[in-house]
């Protein structure tokens, strides 16, 4: 049985985030993920205290880029029920949405849309 809160979701739906301030995240390129280690590389070489403490251990780049949505975005849905890729795990319960103002695709959890406005 589904929760009353979340909405009944088709690909190619409108919707919009609930409210201001709602979480999506999107993975990061291989070219994102490579830039980071190169500022990281650059800062290290030059002497820079970096922000990452790693206590020794190897430092991996994030994997993926958070995104914070306004509550009058209208994104399109891709995917209307998928788990999500959360770092190295992941996430039950989200929508695959389309962001038309950034051209970027996004994870978003379903209960935090709605589809009518």
């Amino acid at each position: 049985m589904q929760n009353e809160t979340t909405p009944t979701l088709r690909k190619g739906d409108l919707v919009k985030p609930l409210r201001e301030g709602i979480y999506a995240w999107r993975r990061l390129t291989e070219a994102e993920r490579q830039a980071w280690y190169d500022r990281f590389h650059e800062d290290c070489r030059a002497g820079r205290d970096v922000p990452y403490d790693s206590a020794g251990e190897s430092r991996l780049a994030p994997l993926d880029k958070g995104v914070t949505l306004t509550g009058d975005t209208v994104l399109t849905v891709v995917r209307a029920r998928v788990a999500a890729p959360d770092g190295y795990s992941t996430r039950p319960g989200c929508c695959q949405v389309f962001n038309p103002l950034t051209g970027e695709t996004l994870y978003v959890h379903r209960r935090a849309l709605k589809n009518t406005w």
